[in-house]
């Protein structure tokens, strides 16, 4: 397997057909090859396992750990690819890398050593926790979510804007000859997917009602699962007209939202209880069921986390931290150029 990972935008994957948004065989397969011996034993690595001292060192060390809890969601099966949020690329590029450090290069070595251990390590995490005040954006949930395991979902090219464009495309402009079955044959494609979708309002979590225990026939097994907390959550679409103005002066009305029903799992990496109401999150969960025209979504098995407008953060690490780090040096890729940025947008 190739050692290096391409970072995707999403902004790109309406272009994917159908076919290309799943793996059909096995899922990729992560092992040990010379840039990951290399980097159990670099200087940075003993930092992350040990932890630092250095104020400037700390910040580097941080803004990867941040980084690498925002790739956490989205690990998948399709492919070797990992989805960063564009605004985090332009940092790891500009604010974590320079002549003398590879920031990509570390990064990439970071996340392959979790993949191949299949978990992040408890070192890893404690030092995440003991560095929150150099690198306050760093998402403990999401890094305890990834030290409990790598738990992929199908692919992280299936959005909610992605998936109501192929209904559009295969069911609602379906020609004659396929009508019949087009429902039928998204339905199979499409639902029962492990899925993430991002950018979602929250807009409350309710306990769901306790159903009457139906009368059992004797030797058939008792149903004691206790109610589920269901999360209510909003998409809405981008409007296109946000700016405008009606002739008569008003707003222009934005489009109309997704509803999105998610039965949650017990164990959750944020505190429900702490989270207000509309706030940005993402959902990863089961794709279990939707209504015509994708107008209402229902997912299972369900794990919220925060989801940062990125674009507010307009510094991660600042770059003379990185240059500043003892620790920020190349003993990954020897005396060859480095090659600017590392992250690419390819189909």
């Amino acid at each position: 397997m190739r050692p290096v990972l391409l970072a995707l935008a999403l902004v790109l994957v309406s272009q994917h057909a159908s076919a290309q948004i799943f793996n059909p065989g096995a899922p990729p397969s992560f092992k040990d090859a010379e840039l990951d011996k290399r980097f159990a034993k670099s200087k940075l690595n003993q930092a992350l396992t040990n932890g630092t001292q250095d104020a400037n060192c700390a910040q580097v060390v941080g803004g990867l750990m941040t980084l690498l809890g925002e790739t956490a969601p989205y690990i998948h099966k399709r492919d070797e690819n990992f989805y960063l949020d564009p605004v985090l690329v332009q940092a790891l590029n500009t604010q974590l890398s320079n002549p003398r450090f590879p920031g990509t290069a570390y990064f990439i070595a970071m996340l392959r050593r979790v993949l191949i251990d299949q978990k992040l390590s408890q070192d890893w995490l404690d030092t995440a926790a003991a560095l929150t005040p150099y690198a306050p954006a760093v998402d403990l949930g999401k890094l305890r979510f990834l030290a409990d395991g790598v738990n992929p979902i199908d692919s992280f090219l299936l959005t909610l804007p992605l998936l109501r464009e192929r209904y559009e495309i295969e069911v609602v402009r379906a020609n004659a000859t396929a009508a019949s079955t087009a429902e039928a044959l998204f339905r199979d494609t499409y639902v029962d997917r492990e899925v993430v979708f991002g950018g979602l309002e929250f807009l409350d979590a309710l306990r769901e009602k306790k159903k009457k225990p139906k009368k059992k026939k004797r030797g058939e097994p008792v149903d004691d699962e206790p109610p589920a907390l269901i999360a209510r959550l909003v998409w809405y679409p981008v409007n296109p007209n946000a700016n405008s103005i009606s002739m008569f002066g008003a707003p222009v009305e934005k489009p109309k939202g997704v509803p999105i029903s998610a039965r949650l799992k017990e164990q959750q990496y944020v505190n429900l209880d702490q989270i207000p109401k509309g706030t940005r999150l993402l959902v990863r969960g089961r794709f279990w069921e939707y209504k015509k025209g994708i107008t209402e979504v229902e997912l299972r098995d369900a794990q919220l986390f925060l989801d940062r407008d990125w674009s507010q953060f307009p510094v991660l690490v600042d770059p003379n931290a990185t240059a500043a780090c003892p620790l920020a040096i190349n003993e990954l890729t020897g005396t060859a150029p480095v090659q600017p940025g590392g992250f690419g947008q390819s189909r």
